[in-house]
């Protein structure tokens, strides 16, 4: 695949986990101390948005996560489309499982 491509949207992933990880923290507290972000949202509602940030979460930091790895296997002259086909799978069984774990409940 192209390399400008694949940086751009790794980037592009890499800025949308900053809001996601924050909405990420935010409920995980508000559901275990709703003491102290109560005011923001309640226990219930905290708990089902950190069910749902889930799978988003999981799908950007793995996508990062493969991407890296597959930057550090090219410079040890590891690359080629055995190894984009295998990292991808890798990205699409990782998403796929935790979208299916989340509509589990």
């Amino acid at each position: 695949m192209n390399e400008k491509i694949l940086y751009r949207v790794n980037r592009f992933f890499a800025w949308l986990l900053v809001p996601v990880m924050a909405v990420n923290f935010v409920s995980g507290y508000a559901a275990v101390h709703p003491r102290l972000f109560g005011a923001l949202v309640s226990k219930p509602r905290a708990f089902r948005l950190h069910l749902a940030i889930q799978p988003l979460t999981l799908a950007l930091v793995l996508f990062h996560v493969v991407f890296h790895l597959r930057v550090a296997l090219m410079r040890r002259g590891l690359g080629g489309p055995f190894l984009d086909g295998t990292l991808g799978i890798l990205w699409l069984a990782g998403t796929a499982g935790a979208t299916w774990l989340a509509r589990l409940g």
